[in-house]
């Protein structure tokens, strides 16, 4: 594999830098004029409250898990007089609705796709604004054998590293576009086996909502081209955030329990405020705060990545690591899901990672992932495991419409970046979402 496959967990710890420390301290300073506003704000707010969203609800939805699931949908729709163009974002059961409707679309045109072509910028951009065509933004970075085994249960034969997908119709069959995420090329693959025909009658179900890319208009030509635009200002929730673990009796038993190791063979002792058992020469540590660490003596098999023996494909890696983080941190999550951030080469080996998301807004914890895992030689050597639980508390976010925060990042000279809310949170007791500057990755 090429020696960039991703470095989306270490990029995102330094994506929000002292610049960007600044920008969130003024538009959090600057959102007192919306308070001021409460006309507008009355006929914003729950905008995004009747979505109700139970803990680990999003694991099975339809027959597609949720880590192959998009954050964010664009689609641009064909009209008789004018096309138009509905986004979707921080709202993920509208996004889980349309991506219903076409992930067997997606399938088909991936299962079938020929060999890929090289394409241009300009060719990727009338791709995303051409109708009909509609784009899946998975926000964290995956490799396509992985995103087609989750949605096809087949590994697709082609090396790279997605985070948007983009179909368009082709003749009579389906263009498949995304952009190589390591390199930064762009590529299309055609389907003459897929329908294009089920491309339109989901687009006629969808309305114009405005939305845009930042390329689309000078007002944004500082931020990443491909930023979504959408209108009007979202409200998404305040959470109240815990550490789902904090007077748990047994706590650490019970989780080797749910990670099948043997409790009866180990030796428990305390250090501090960490928990630990020693399994033969590997150890689990489990902190006050709900950090679970995992080291593993050289040669331990303890958490093997295939079932089968020998070498391990990227797929099987991956997916073993995300068994492992949706039956611990995922589970106790409450309403936050996971999903899948990227994995990174490295000289021994592989480093996967998971994080939480918010109804489709990424949770940045101030540590790290929310789920990391190191693989070596077709085992996991280590992991870290940060156990938070969110619920919504009532109240709503107060954010800046999205010029203001783009004329923000504009003055503290933040080009390129892409325009994101995101939720930080430190450990306390409610995180709230903000607008942040977030590296592209490219």
């Amino acid at each position: 594999m090429r020696d960039r496959i991703m470095d989306k967990g270490k990029k995102r710890r330094r994506a929000i830098e002292l610049a960007k420390d600044v920008l969130i301290v003024l538009l959090t300073c600057s959102a007192l004029w919306l308070v001021t506003r409460s006309q507008i704000m009355g006929s914003l707010s729950g905008l995004l409250q009747e979505e109700e969203t139970v803990g680990g609800s999003y694991e099975n939805l339809g027959d597609t898990r949720a880590d192959a699931r998009p954050l964010r949908i664009v689609a641009s729709l064909p009209g008789e007089t004018r096309t138009g163009r509905c986004g979707l974002q921080y709202d993920q059961t509208a996004v889980d609705g349309v991506f219903q409707q076409v992930a067997g679309l997606l399938v088909e045109t991936m299962s079938s796709a020929g060999e890929p072509e090289k394409v241009t910028r300009s060719q990727w951009e009338k791709a995303l604004t051409t109708p009909p065509s509609i784009c899946f933004d998975f926000q964290g970075e995956i490799p396509l054998s992985v995103l087609s085994g989750w949605l096809a249960g087949e590994e697709m034969d082609v090396e790279a590293t997605v985070r948007r997908l983009v179909l368009t119709t082709w003749e009579s069959g389906v263009a498949l576009y995304y952009q190589d995420r390591a390199e930064g090329s762009y590529y299309r693959c055609l389907s003459e086996v897929a329908n294009s025909q089920h491309l339109i009658e989901v687009l006629a179900t969808l309305q114009d909502n405005g939305a845009l890319y930042a390329f689309e208009s000078e007002l944004y030509d500082w931020l990443d081209p491909d930023t979504l635009l959408t209108e009007p200002v979202p409200t998404p929730s305040v959470y109240q955030a815990k550490n789902p673990l904090s007077g748990v009796q047994n706590a650490l038993e019970q989780i080797m329990a749910v990670l099948e190791l043997p409790i009866s063979s180990s030796s428990f002792y305390s250090v501090g405020d960490e928990r630990v058992a020693r399994i033969g020469g590997d150890n689990l540590r489990l902190s006050g705060s709900g950090v679970l660490e995992y080291h593993a003596e050289e040669g331990s098999a303890l958490f093997p990545v295939s079932a089968q023996g020998g070498e391990a494909s990227l797929f099987e890696i991956v997916e073993r690591c995300r068994q492992l983080a949706a039956a611990t941190v995922g589970a106790n999550a409450g309403q936050a899901r996971l999903y899948f951030s990227g994995v990174r080469e490295t000289d021994t080996g592989l480093e996967v990672a998971f994080d939480y998301c918010l109804n489709g807004i990424p949770v940045h914890l101030e540590e790290g992932d929310a789920a990391w895992f190191q693989v070596e030689d077709g085992r996991i050597t280590q992991f870290v495991l940060r156990y938070r639980s969110y619920t919504e508390s009532g109240e709503t976010s107060v954010v800046l419409p999205i010029r203001q925060a783009a004329a923000a990042m504009e003055a503290l000279n933040l080009k390129g970046e892409e325009l994101l809310l995101i939720y930080s949170d430190v450990g306390g007791e409610t995180v709230s979402a903000s607008w942040a500057a977030v590296e592209s990755g490219t």
